[in-house]
Order: structure tokens, then sequence, then C-alpha cells
């Protein structure tokens, strides 16, 4: 599938050509720094135009201006390695060869310049040379055009080439949401300030506001300009320059991103994949201090071994970047890694986490999540944030904002990885939460062991609350998943909740032998003593047993409904036996079908008891609604 806009740059040791090249290819100089014409030297990135669809970045070519040839790079759909037929392969030609590969760059041909000031014999040996260090690389079959661009022999050839690279260039991957590293800004008197680069994802139409991030400002765009031509839209893989009326040229810079407002967020950590250069002097060990480039910006910190051992020369390692200012990422970027002090380029790779958690290394789960992401498809990494975020559960609005994807492709992407059974929609349209399957069939598992380890070393309640069932198994989880949860185990009749009480179905309160023969011992004593019972402690001394033993069973005759548990005024706990409630209400009633009121005193004359106990009694009725107090009396309520 072709676009309708490519991007292709330049690479190569200083003072190879790749200027000239381009001055020979359109007929515009893109060296426009008085400086780089006077000193025949690249020092900023250069574009020029080939045709209506085509945009050359030349980007320096000497050591010292290794950052800007890495803001002109991140972003480009092929590339012309450019070398000298009479210098060879230089220390600049290797460099940024291993930096368009680092970049995932797949399309490229190779200029073999300045062919009249070589003799033919050494010409043959520089093509065998470049070969050699093309070989198993995107370049190993890309064409080596002889050409000079003083004579302008090869030329013709060399646009052919050319040409066929241009209709090779296949799609990029859109999200569809707006995206665009800024490598230029500058201000134009009476339009104000103008930034320009590469559209990486999306459209942009005029009149339509976009965020300039990380520092997080929105702007409108006045207007669009592609090919130095007014336009409506700029799209994907197009050089557009914005013009964004309102903001200060001190507000952007290079390196920010510019994208669709709401839903990128800066970050100081990263999880990526680190391909370490053959040609690195020493291996990558953890908490080594780095320069990461990423689009046109560049940040410093430090890289994290996250399995552990430190990544060798020419093999890779999953690492997470922790950095010391604010990066802006998505999930699949390309990234050149350079040493701290000597700038050197030690390697590259794909970013597999922007909003990672802390982590010192990477535990198996975890490290095979992160591989499963270097796929970097978004059907995939909406499945592996699903399965990273765990117990705490997502929805679509959340996944769109911290994927950067549409919130219509979130949606999609969810539907389809239901139906491949990967996940589960706890709440359908129009939030879209969802866990993932392989947890949510586990966090079932577990609500049934855990219950039946409960009730194995607590057989004498019927069950535990909800919320501490909550807090011990599932403490982040929002507060509708352990309901959905118990919902499902309820229609598999697995487990019964009542009202806060949640056991297994086949659960039955039941006591040891030892137990109940005490249980017996004590129903007794309530039985006999009606409404002068004993609190445990008194029991206890009675019945000559440790209170832990009492409290033990007076909790599961609780359970059984055989002794009911009231509460006096200030809250202390009352125990009496059902029987003796039940007698109680019963004496109540029959009063009341005599009189319209009952005072105090009179109630407790009737159960023959003291105030201690009448009170807690004359409360539960008042709770259950059996009766009201009207100031110094109570009634009953009618039926």
């Amino acid at each position: 599938m072709l676009h309708s806009h490519t991007v292709i740059c330049t690479a190569g040791h200083i003072d190879h050509g790749k200027s000239s090249l381009m001055l020979n290819l359109t007929g515009y100089n893109p060296d426009v720094l008085r400086e780089e014409q006077e000193r025949e030297m690249t020092i900023e990135l250069g574009f020029v135009f080939y045709g209506d669809d085509v945009t050359f970045i030349d980007v320096p070519g000497h050591e010292k201006f290794l950052k800007t040839m890495l803001a002109g790079v991140s972003s480009v759909d092929g590339a012309i390695l450019v070398i000298a037929a009479d210098d060879g392969i230089m220390p600049q030609t290797r460099e940024h060869f291993e930096i368009l590969q680092l970049l995932g760059i797949k399309q490229g041909i190779i200029a073999l310049t300045k062919v009249d000031l070589a003799e033919d014999d050494w010409r043959e040996l520089v093509i065998e040379e470049i070969k050699e260090l093309t070989k198993n690389s995107f370049l190993e079959e890309a064409p080596i055009l002889p050409l000079s661009n003083r004579t302008k022999e090869g030329m013709t050839e060399f646009k052919e080439a050319l040409d066929n690279l241009i209709l090779s260039t296949t799609s990029r991957n859109d999200r569809g949401l707006f995206r665009m590293w800024l490598d230029r800004a500058f201000t134009i008197k009476g339009s104000g300030t103008i930034v320009a680069g590469t559209v990486l994802s999306g459209e942009l139409k005029t009149g339509e506001r976009v965020e300039i991030l990380p520092a997080g400002i929105n702007a409108r765009v006045k207007r669009i300009q592609v090919h130095k031509q007014d336009v409506n839209f700029a799209s994907i893989g197009e050089r557009a320059a914005l013009n964004l009326p309102g903001i200060s040229k001190d507000d952007v810079n290079r390196g920010d991103l510019l994208a669709t407002p709401d839903h990128y967020r800066p970050t100081y950590m990263l999880n990526a994949r680190l391909n370490l250069l053959s040609s690195a002097s020493k291996q990558l060990e953890t908490r080594t201090r780095i320069r990461l480039h990423l689009g046109s910006s560049e940040h410093i910190g430090r890289a994290i071994m996250l399995e552990k051992q430190p990544i060798q020369p020419g093999e890779s390692g999953l690492v997470q970047f922790r950095l010391e200012d604010q990066a802006m990422a998505d999930i699949g970027d390309r990234y050149v890694v350079r040493s701290f002090s000597e700038g050197r380029v030690l390697g590259g790779g794909v970013l597999l986490g922007v909003h990672p958690r802390k982590m010192k290394y990477a535990e198996k789960d975890e490290m095979e999540r992160l591989r499963r992401l270097e796929s970097a498809e978004p059907y995939e990494i909406v499945h592996q944030y699903i399965s990273g975020i765990g117990e705490k559960t997502t929805d679509a609005a959340t996944m769109s904002r911290e994927l950067a994807l549409p919130k219509e492709e979130v949606v999609d992407i969810i539907s389809a990885l239901s139906r491949d059974r990967k996940i589960k929609v706890l709440n359908p349209k129009p939030k879209w939460q969802v866990i993932d399957a392989v947890l949510y069939t586990s966090l079932l598992e577990n609500i049934c062991v855990f219950l039946d380890d409960f009730h194995q070393k607590q057989s004498h309640i019927s069950g535990m609350r909800r919320s501490d069932l909550k807090a011990k198994l599932m403490p982040k989880a929002p507060l509708n998943l352990l309901e959905i949860l118990l919902n499902n185990l309820i229609e598999e009749k697995k487990v019964i909740v009542d009202a806060e009480i949640v056991r297994k179905s086949d659960h039955r309160v039941t006591f040891s032998d030892d137990q109940e023969q005490l249980k017996q011992r004590i129903v007794d004593i309530y039985i006999e003593r009606m409404f002068n019972t004993p609190d445990t402690d008194e029991l206890s001394k009675e019945i000559g047993c440790k209170p832990s033993e009492v409290d033990l069973i007076i909790t599961g005759l609780c359970e059984l409904g055989e002794i009911r548990k009231l509460h006096g005024p200030d809250g202390k706990p009352f125990y009496f036996h059902r029987m003796a409630i039940e007698k109680a209400e019963e004496l109540l009633r029959k009063f009341f079908r005599e009189h319209s009121e009952m005072r105090f005193f009179e109630f407790r004359e009737l159960i023959d008891s003291s105030r201690k106990y009448t009170t807690p009694i004359l409360m539960y009725f008042d709770d259950k609604g059996l009766t009201y107090r009207d100031g110094e009396v109570r009634r009953i309520k009618s039926s």
C-alpha cells in the first residue's frame, strides 16, 4: 500500500557530497545558513522538495552535529547512504548507517559520489567495502550507484533508482490520532510562530486545536503548508509547516511533540528492547548514564537492566530508562542511545511501555508481557495493557488516553479480544470496562479456594464479610468487580450471598465433638437464665474454660440463630437464647392487646428482669420496627 508523501534522508560522512546531491536533484541548496554555505559544511537540518510529494532531509555529516542528524532521521521513510569514492567508508559513514538500522528504516539506496576523483580499481575496492558493510542489513540488496555531483555522471541512473525507491516505500502504521515531532521552530513577521516536522500519524486540518507537549500548551492551527503550498490539511507521512498564532517561539522547542489534545502524557520512565551495537566498546551495565534520542528530542537518563544481566556488545535486552526530564513517547517508537560522556552511539531499539511502574528488574510474567509487546500492533498493545493493569481493570476511554489510540479503534479491539476470549467485558457500552480473561477466571477460582480455606478453619461461622473478602483477595480492584464475580458464582450455584455474608453453597456451620459438649452447656445456661444472662467473661468462669473458646461457640450459635446478639445504649453486647426473645415478643404483643402504651417498668416486670437486660431487648424491638418511643412511653406499630 502506497502513501501520498515520502520523506527521505541523507546519511554519511562530512564532505561526501550529500548537500551537493540534493542541489543536483532539486535545484535547491539545503544549506540555508550563511555559515553553512561559506564553510561548505552542513550544520543544521536542510529541507528540499523533489516533485510534488517527496521531501529530502539533508543531515550534518560531522560528528559534532550527530544530535542534529538524529533529529532529522527519526521519522523518515527511506534513506540515501552517501559515500565518496575517493575516501571510502569513514567513521561517520558507519555511525550513520548504524543509526539508520537502529531506527528501523527498511528502504534505501547507496550513492557512490565523487567517482570522477577515484581510479577504477580504487572504486571497485570501495564498492566491495560497501557490500561488506551492508551485508545482512536493509541495504544488502540496495543498488550502489556511482555518480559525480560535479560532472553529472551517473545522475540519470541515480534518479531512476531514486524513483523506484519512492514507489516502493510502504505505508506507515497510522494510529489515527495526529502526532508530529517538531524539528524546526521559527517566527515570520506578521504571521507569528511557525513549527515544522513530519506527520507521524493522523490528519490535521486548519482551524483545529493541537497540544504542544510536554508543556501541555494548547494552540489553534491557522495555516498549514506542505511543499511550501497552503493546504487545508496535513496527513501521515507529509512534511508540514504549521502557523500557531498566539504562541511564542519560546513556548516550542525542537524535540517537542505536537498532538491531538488530551491523549498523550509526559513520562519520566520508559520500558524498551535495547540492541547494543557489536561495535560498542564494553557491556552495558545497569544504572549506566545515557543520552536517549527519541524523535527529535534528546534526554539524559539511566538504563536499568530488567533482565538483571548486563547487555553484551552485539546482544539485546529489556531495559527501563529513567529520565531526568519528561519525554513524549508511544509504544512502538524507535530510539537511539548514546554514551553520556563521549556521545558515541551505543545502540537503540523499540519502546514497549511509556508509563511503566518503577522496577529494579522484571518478573517472569512481566518479561513475557514485554516480549509480546514487541510486535507493536494495536491489537497486542491493547491486550498487553489490559493484562498489565491486573485487578484494577480498565475501560475504553482510559486506554484511548493511555495508549494514544482513537476510542473507536479501542472499542473495536475490545470486541475482537472478547471474541477471542482473551478478555472479559465487565461493563459494556458506553464504558467498556474490561479485565484480562485469565485473571478473571483465576479470581473466580481464588474466591472459592479462599472460602473453602476459611470454612475449614472457622467452621463455626457461616461465612465472611464481602469487605474482608475484597481486602484479602483484590484490594486494588474497583468495588463492582467483586459484585460481578459473586454474581457469576451465584449463577453457577457455587456461593450464597446473604446481605454482607458470603459462603460456599455447600457450607454448614459445624462444631467438633469437644465443642458440641461445650455448646450444649452454654445453650442450657442461656435457656435457664432467659432474661438475666451472663456475658462471655462471666460464662467462661462459670463453666471453667478459656474466654476465647466461649467466644468461638457463642459466635457459631449466633450464626445458627440459636443465640441472639443484642446491644445496649453504649454498644455493649448482650446475648439471649432465641427462645427468650420469642417469649419476650409474645409477652409484649399480649400486653398491647389490652393497652395502647407501655412504660419501661411495665415491660421490665413482664419479663421479670433488671434495667440492664430490659433496655437492650426493648431497643431490639424498636430497631425491628415492632415498637417505637413516644416520649416516656412505647407504642406498638400498627401492622
